[in-house]
């Protein structure tokens, strides 16, 4: 390594920075994402520019000591010389010496944060001893998938100005949408405000007639189209029962019959295509904790199910997949760790599998192009990759329109149906508890008049928690794809405190107990960032990438946090100093951790199965002592524990409610209460004030969102 008296803030090489304290790469000024390992193999090469790098340092930096296939780690360094832009044949970057490693060669200067330049690399290096490097950056290393693909200088016309067309112009939302190229017909789910319910609609794109077709009470959703446009399969929600329906339309756009299909086996799956020749339905699972998801084929003629993948991952497995047009593959969407997602494409003809790739990002959704050779993936965040089956490589993808969001469909080898929202997803409202507690029969003749603040402001915000002694509120605002860590204070003054990238992975934040430091996850990493400096820096990372951390909940000492750390993807907790970064371990196989109030030797926990279990400490052991029943989410964010109670938000489709589970229970008091915050919240973070006698909820704004063609 280089020997300095001070470790550089930023590197810089050709038109590249990366920025030590936030790992970010950028070239031009503009942010290039990179993957974890990839950030790690390059920090290792520009550390020791002109250094051959032998194979077993590579092993031990990068993927923390354990061994690695000639083929993952070619993979690896083509993937990293794409990313640069460098050509092995003539590098300009790595070079690859033979039976000895690997060198590089660009110039390579430092910045620190004082502005101080260093244009010149010292000649003098001291290497440290690699075993220790591993045991701090690769504890928790993660192998790269034997098959990477390769960035592809596509002959996608990328540079073409694209072109809008708005699809849908109703007043209010549309969430979903499915569409059928050949008969130009779209089928959308679309409500009126954010408490009305989702009814489905048909818009014909030849003649722009518009058709309602629902008009009950229940919520509809996952509409797709049969292959010859026939049909219609949908599902529909009413008093937290789901059901399948397949309508059937004639030549004119009418419903000449519905069919209900009702079976056990459905139980549990929803709707996510048309198997080929329109024989049966394509399935999901629902998500549920500690689950190996699975993709089935539903024959409903003999109302039998078959499963079609059977992921063996520490992930929840598949959870969205597609038919390519000919119906010969099957493009799946696979968490093979938590937070981390793959593209696998198998033949359902042979069985062989014909893509294996990590992605860059986390998708919710992918399509297939019509020729069946491009799947494009994008999610809720705008997010959006596209890879080709023929070269086995990601290629150039265009740019989507600001707020742009969810792929339903391609229209074309160059077209896209997809959802554009005009930017104003959420706001905070502040609820008085009495008005949720209400009971049905409460006397409503009387007022309930309680100050509750209603925070609209032109971002979305989210991740409300209060700071005690009148400090205010600390919350998120997301800005373009940039998340904003605010400050809002008693007198309504907005402060802010830190930036963070990649919206898409933000899992919580909180604020020290002396409101000092700010802490959060994001991706299975802890960041921070000082809640009182004059700064608006990005935030810093505080452990490594190749490990996996989360959940983090504050010690009331404002220097230790209580969080999971995930090995082979079990959690255990441990106490992490946020300040020297020294761990020890506190209890195992919990996702979640907190000290009641006022009492040291009692605890709450969160199993990997989202079980709440009340601790007690005996002979310096945590022990339990009591099931108090389940949660929806982990994140700290999504429950608080308060001296006489656990709070928590859940959903029961559509409808959102905050419940309570007493601690110190009165007579009269039920275990468990739950409370309706309101239909179609996507977002339950929340958080109780200090007297708890006040809830700060995300609202989810009916801001208007439409279905847009989108053409390069």
């Amino acid at each position: 390594m280089v020997e300095r008296a001070q470790s550089p803030d930023i590197y810089i090489f050709t038109e590249f920075r990366l920025l030590k304290a936030t790992e970010q790469l950028m070239k031009k000024g503009e942010h290039v994402k990179i993957e974890p390992q990839l950030y790690s193999l390059l920090w290792l090469f520009i550390e020791n520019p002109g250094v051959i790098i032998s194979r077993n340092t590579i092993e031990q930096v990068v993927w923390g000591g354990r061994p690695v296939t000639d083929e993952a780690l070619r993979a690896a360094m083509k993937k990293l010389r794409d990313l640069l832009g460098d050509d092995a044949r003539s590098p300009s970057f790595i070079k690859t010496i033979p039976k000895q490693g690997y060198k590089w060669l660009a110039k390579v200067s430092f910045e620190f944060e004082e502005g101080q330049m260093s244009a010149k690399v010292p000649a003098k290096r001291k290497w440290l001893t690699y075993a220790f490097m591993a045991g701090g950056i690769g504890i928790a290393a993660m192998l790269l998938n034997s098959y990477l693909p390769n960035s592809d200088k596509s002959n996608l016309d990328t540079n073409k100005a694209p072109k809008l067309t708005r699809l849908t112009e109703l007043t209010g939302s549309e969430v979903d949408a499915n569409y059928h190229a050949e008969q130009g017909k779209l089928a959308f789910i679309h409500r009126d405000t954010r408490n009305s319910p989702q009814q489905l609609y048909v818009k014909s794109l030849n003649d722009n007639i518009v058709k309602r077709l629902s008009w009950d009470e229940a919520n509809y959703s996952d509409s797709y189209w049969s292959a010859d446009g026939s049909k219609l399969a949908f599902m529909r929600l009413l008093a937290q029962k789901s059901s399948f329906h397949v309508a059937d339309f004639d030549e004119n756009g009418e419903v000449t019959h519905l069919q209900t299909l009702d079976s056990p086996v459905l139980k549990g799956k929803f709707v996510i295509g048309w198997l080929h020749d329109d024989k049966g339905l394509l399935l999901a699972e629902t998500i549920k904790p500690n689950k190996q998801h699975r993709i089935y084929a539903f024959d409903p003629s003999t109302q039998t199910l078959q499963p079609l993948t059977n992921p063996n991952v520490a992930g929840r497995g598949d959870y969205k997949a597609a038919l390519s047009p000919n119906g010969e593959l099957l493009a799946i969407l696979r968490e093979e760790v938590s937070q981390e997602s793959s593209l696998i494409v198998t033949s359902l003809l042979t069985g062989n599998l014909v893509v294996k790739t990590t992605l860059p990002f986390v998708p919710s959704r992918l399509i297939w192009t019509p020729d069946g050779n491009t799947i494009a993936m994008s999610n809720f965040y705008g997010e959006h990759g596209r890879f080709s089956i023929a070269s086995g490589q990601y290629v150039n993808t265009p740019p989507l329109p600001e707020h742009s969001l969810d792929l339903f469909a391609a229209c074309g080898e160059q077209c896209y149906v997809l959802r554009q929202h005009n930017g104003n997803f959420l706001d905070l409202q502040e609820t008085p508890l009495a008005s949720l507690r209400l009971p049905d029969n409460a006397d409503k003749s009387a007022p309930i008049l309680n100050g509750g603040r209603l925070l609209r402001r032109a971002n979305a915000q989210d991740f409300p928690q209060y700071l005690g002694n009148d400090s205010g509120l600390l919350l998120v605002s997301l800005q373009g794809k940039q998340l904003q860590f605010q400050q809002l204070s008693k007198q309504n003054q907005l402060r802010d405190i830190a930036t963070l990238e990649n919206s898409a992975q933000l899992n919580s934040i909180s604020a020290s107990p002396d409101k000092a430091l700010l802490i959060g996850a994001s991706g299975g990493r802890l960041f921070s960032a000082p809640m009182n400096g004059d700064k608006n820096n990005p935030v810093t990372f505080i452990t490594p990438a190749l490990e996996r951390f989360a959940n983090p909940v504050w010690h009331l000492d404002s220097r230790h946090v209580y969080v999971a750390r995930m090995t082979a993807n079990k959690p255990d907790i441990v106490s992490l100093d946020v300040t020297t970064q020294h761990m020890f371990p506190v209890v195992e196989n919990m996702l979640a951790f907190s000290l009641r109030a006022n009492h040291t030797n009692e605890a709450i926990g969160i199993k990997p199965d989202l079980t709440v279990i009340r601790l007690t400490k005996e002979n310096e052991q945590w022990q339990p002592m009591q099931s108090l029943g389940k949660v929806a989410s982990a994140s700290p964010n999504r429950w608080r524990l308060t001296d006489d109670a656990f709070y928590y938000t859940k959903y029961q489709i559509p409808e959102a409610f905050l419940c309570k589970i007493a601690l110190v229970q009165e007579p009269s008091e039920k275990k468990e209460s739950c409370w309706s915050i309101g239909d179609n919240r996507f977002r339950l973070n929340f958080d109780i004030n200090t007297d708890s006698n006040k809830v700060m909820l995300v609202e989810s704004l009916s801001a208007e969102s439409d279905i847009v063609q989108l053409t390069w």
